[in-house]
Parts: C-alpha cells; sequence; structure tokens
C-alpha cells in the first residue's frame, strides 16, 4: 500500500525524464565549457596545463583543478556560504588543518558541503621548507587555504552529483602529488600580470597578491567577473578571491560567514 502511495503521488516516469535530459545537458557542459589539462608522453598532467580536470594513468575517474569547480559552480549557480576551519595543529615542526565549506543555492538554501585536510607532511610543503623559514607555524595559513580548496572542490561535486565523473575523495589529488604535480590553484605564491592596463589597478602590476589591499582585491575581483573572456582571467581571480579568504579566516576566525 505505502509503495502504491508513493507512486500515486509521484510522477516517477516524468522525473526520469528529466533527470535524464538534465545528465546530457551536464555531460555538454563539461565537455564543451571545461578544459582538459594537457599531458606529457607519460600520461602525467603538464605543470601549468592542468585546466579545469584532470586524469591519471590507470584511473576511471576524473579529478577537478579549483579552476574546474568554480566553473561548475557557477552553471549550478552555487556559492560558498561558509568555511570553518573544524581542526588545527601548528607546531614549528608540522602544521595541520581541516576545513569545512558550506554551499547555498541562488535561493540561499544548503546545497551541500565538503570536508578536507592538509598538512605539512605533503611533498610540497616538504620541499618549501625554507620558504618558512624552517619553522611550519609559518605554514598555517597556506595549510588551511589549500585544505579549503580541497574542501571546496569536494563540495563542489557531491552538490552538483557529479561524483561518478569526478573523484571526490581527494585519493587522485594525492596520487597525483606524490607524481610531482598538483593543482595551480593551491600552489605557489601568486602574482599579478607584470603588465595592467586598467588604470586604476596599474600600481598592482607584478607585486604578489597577499600585497595588495583589501580595496584592490575587491576592485580587481569585480573587474575580473565582468571580463569579456572569463577563462583569460580566471587564474588571477582565483588567486584574488583565495587571498581574500584567507584574510577573512586570519581577520574572523573559524566563523562562517
Amino acid at each position: 500500500m505505502r509503495e502504491r502511495a508513493i507512486a500515486k503521488g509521484e510522477d516517477l516516469e516524468a522525473r526520469l525524464t528529466t533527470v535524464d535530459r538534465d545528465r546530457k545537458v551536464l555531460v555538454r557542459f563539461i565537455g564543451a565549457q571545461m578544459v582538459e589539462a594537457q599531458y606529457d608522453t607519460g600520461g602525467k598532467p603538464l605543470k601549468g596545463g592542468m585546466h579545469d580536470f584532470y586524469k591519471l594513468p590507470n584511473y576511471d575517474k576524473k579529478a577537478l583543478t579549483k579552476q574546474g569547480s568554480e566553473k561548475l559552480a557557477q552553471f549550478f549557480n552555487l556559492r560558498r556560504a561558509s568555511t570553518e576551519t573544524v581542526e588545527r595543529e601548528c607546531t614549528k615542526e608540522f602544521t595541520r588543518a581541516v576545513v569545512r565549506v558550506r554551499l547555498v543555492d541562488k535561493w540561499g538554501q544548503p546545497a551541500g558541503s565538503g570536508e578536507a585536510a592538509a598538512n605539512t607532511a605533503e611533498a610540497s610543503f616538504k620541499h618549501a621548507i625554507k620558504k618558512y623559514g624552517d619553522d611550519f607555524r609559518a605554514a598555517e595559513n597556506d595549510v588551511i587555504a589549500r585544505a579549503g580548496k580541497r574542501a571546496f572542490v569536494q563540495a563542489v561535486v557531491y552538490a552538483t552529483a557529479t561524483d561518478e565523473i569526478f573523484d571526490a575523495t581527494g585519493e587522485m589529488e594525492r596520487k597525483a602529488e606524490a607524481q610531482g604535480v598538483q593543482d595551480e590553484g593551491g600552489a605557489g605564491r601568486p602574482k599579478f600580470p607584470s603588465a595592467i592596463n586598467t588604470k586604476a589597478f596599474a600600481h598592482l602590476a607584478g607585486k604578489y597578491v597577499d600585497e595588495a589591499s583589501d580595496g584592490d582585491l575587491e576592485g580587481v575581483a569585480k573587474l575580473c567577473r565582468a571580463f569579456k573572456n572569463p577563462a583569460a582571467v580566471r587564474p588571477l581571480l582565483d588567486a584574488v578571491t583565495d587571498e581574500q579568504e584567507r584574510r577573512r579566516l586570519e581577520r574572523d576566525g573559524d566563523e562562517g560567514i
């Protein structure tokens, strides 16, 4: 009787048609609007050519980069609602963090969340120990930023129900890092372009993104979002929004926004 009541109250055939149609649109979007990585002769993603997603040899699924997850979130009208550091450990020898990211839809309703970790035992941090003056406490903000990037990617995959296409576990990213490949969205200290034509931001040319004022970051972000060719400025927009989020966490602590 209960099964009949469920069937009577819902047109399952119509729902199936809608799901099938939406899935085809999603696959078409990924194929037409998202750019796959460039690879070397061994099938490893090239540094500087990670683009929106990549594959590794012997893996069926693809891995989203931060750039790719931003595109997918935009397509589904999702935005970050809060970022919270739920676990933190910080010593001279070792720093780790676990970050949770929550997403909302265009109506402000909860759409999904992701939780991911990062720590200085990872190869990229170990190789950059000199950058932190042999003291991993100085790496805390970078560790939190990387964990936040991973949590955002995971949240987008879950919220868009694309985990059958894209890896949501982080396994592929860890495997890629072990092979010396890292998503550019979470690596290095990004700079502004060496030449900026917009007069209001010309003084930022060649500077590190973390040297800009809050007002300049906000202005550059608005300019990038209004750019006619969004893909061309996506790396800069990602770097700016990452720095804004890092500052928010430093200023406000772990409370969501």
